[in-house]
């Protein structure tokens, strides 16, 4: 089934003027397709570039190429204010919305549940001028159908110009370290609102990249790793086990392991984990 998923992609993005050379028909596993450079302007499309037809997108494991949408329209640098991330209010000015689905209610999208949540993102277009490039932060999950991506803010305006649409493109994963409008402060370790000394949600903002894996051991040469689970009461977060919570007066070392093999590290004391609404920035990165 995906063979022909692929096969009727690659026919529908030649058809938008696409070349097979350029975007690869079928994305390896652990490579995105390699889209020409943005200042090669032989890969220019034809006619209105900002119609494209509606694709399914093509996804690997580190990119993917189908539709490149807008949500936030043009000319747009306000922030991120809002998504299904869960981030809340932010200064983020580069983000995105990726796709949950591949076909109709498959769930077989990138999304998955808000595991990507936090990933950078780079992302090419197929414009009159050639391939233009921008990157984003992922803060949200696409409404459309056929998204692939679908952009926010600034890079709406990075690759179309003042002319908002569907463009054909391509995208992968990247770290956030260094990227332009894609962080608004440290990575932090952030509390859920509700939290409390019986229930407590964790999530990390402004990662390197999405996060993979939390855990959490007593700090102390015999403290063993506990993983904590993600929750199913919201997206994007990670529940701390209530024996742990009950730890109050114990120095915790906890780890958040990134999609890109980083770890943000931190220790804290169990009992901070049950403040509502509070930040704690992660003490390293290695």
């Amino acid at each position: 089934m995906r063979r022909i998923l692929t096969t009727i992609g690659v026919l529908l993005l030649a058809a938008c003027g696409h070349d097979a050379t350029t975007l690869s028909p079928e994305p390896a596993a652990t490579a995105a397709p390699s889209p020409q450079a943005s200042t090669d302007t032989s890969g220019a499309c034809l006619g209105h570039c900002d119609a494209a037809t509606p694709t399914t997108p093509v996804v690997s494991d580190s990119g993917g190429y189908g539709d490149v949408t807008t949500y936030g329209g043009v000319n747009n640098t306000k922030p991120s204010s809002g998504g299904a991330c869960n981030y809340g209010e932010t200064g983020i000015t580069h983000y995105a919305a990726i796709q949950v689905n591949l076909l109709p209610d498959d769930l077989q999208g990138q999304w998955q549940g808000g595991r990507i949540c936090g990933e950078c993102v780079e992302i090419k277009a197929r414009t009159a001028q050639g391939w233009k490039r921008t990157v984003a932060r992922i803060v949200d999950k696409c409404p459309d159908g056929n998204c692939g991506i679908d952009l926010g803010g600034a890079p709406a305006t990075d690759l179309m110009g003042a002319q908002a649409g569907r463009y054909s493109g391509a995208w992968r994963f990247v770290s956030c370290l260094g990227e332009t409008g894609v962080s608004d402060g440290p990575a932090a370790l952030h509390v859920k609102g509700g939290s409390n000394a019986w229930w407590s949600l964790l999530q990390v903002r402004n990662p390197e990249s999405a996060i993979s894996t939390m855990r959490m051991r007593p700090d102390s040469p015999s403290g063993t790793w506990d993983t904590l689970t993600w929750a199913t009461e919201a997206e994007n977060f990670f529940k701390v086990p209530s024996r742990i919570l009950a730890d109050s007066n114990t120095t915790y070392a906890l780890e958040a392991l990134t999609r890109s093999g980083r770890v943000h590290a931190m220790n804290t004391l169990s009992r901070s984990l049950s403040r509502a609404d509070t930040s704690m920035p992660f003490d390293t990165l290695r």
